[in-house]
């Protein structure tokens, strides 16, 4: 029986390869791996303002959509807002304020990558008093005042905020992603503004039937626009 031979260079080759091909698994799966999300919500939210949250995100960048899913506890669906970026991984957003009957609110974080996997953090639910405060930014409260609330279900569309006040909400984006002045809450709050015994201030972008700020700034790159594009829920 003849004796097979091997050369040095027939057993270097397909360990290469091997190597290589591990790498590339290994890179894939590294960037498979879900994102870490550490949430910030406050212990209680406050029936008389906006409460800020945030999310500190790792990976920093390469999110196509970073939101807060919120809702009155014990409703069958969420509303959602985009949050803003500070280009550093941190991202924040200010809830509407709660309606005045509700005790209790759902809160979850979402965010997409690039080819549109979700990762969502565990649901907190949280109380709504009326001793519970809080204190926003300058760039909060502007952010506050002109609110973008996005929609989930079909029935959302052109009725009033379950659980939510309309106080700073402007738009509404459905669930098809169109973006369009909130009709509904902008009727409330010009009413409630005519009957007041004080002067009420209301955003321009309500007077004007417009959109100002609440939408997602991704990277630090990206300059703050007034209209953005959004991505179904």
């Amino acid at each position: 029986m003849a004796r097979m031979r091997f050369s040095p260079e027939s057993v270097v080759a397909p360990c290469r390869h091997l190597a290589a091909v591990a790498i590339i698994l290994g890179a894939a799966a590294a960037q498979a791996a879900p994102p870490t999300m550490n949430p910030g919500v406050t212990t209680c939210l406050t029936r008389n303002d906006n409460t800020l949250v945030s999310l500190s995100l790792k990976p920093e960048t390469g999110w196509s959509s970073v939101r807060v899913y919120f809702r009155e506890n014990g409703s069958a669906d969420f509303y959602y807002l985009e949050l803003r970026s500070d280009g550093r991984g941190n991202y924040w957003g200010t809830l509407p304020r709660p309606d005045s009957g509700t005790r209790s609110a759902d809160i979850q974080f979402a965010v997409k990558d690039v080819e549109g996997i979700e990762t969502r953090s565990p649901l907190q639910t949280v109380s709504v008093t009326s001793t519970c405060t809080t204190s926003l930014s300058p760039e909060q409260e502007r952010f506050a005042r002109n609110l973008v609330v996005g929609e989930t279900v079909i029935g959302q569309a052109g009725a009033m905020l379950t659980g939510w006040q309309c106080t700073g909400v402007v738009s509404r984006i459905n669930v098809n992603g169109q973006l369009r002045p909130d009709g509904t809450c902008r009727a409330v709050l010009l009413a409630a503004a005519a009957g007041a015994t004080e002067r009420i201030l209301l955003p321009a972008a309500l007077l004007a039937g417009g959109v100002v700020g609440g939408v997602i700034i991704n990277n630090r790159e990206h300059e703050e626009c007034s209209v953005c594009r959004v991505t179904k829920p």
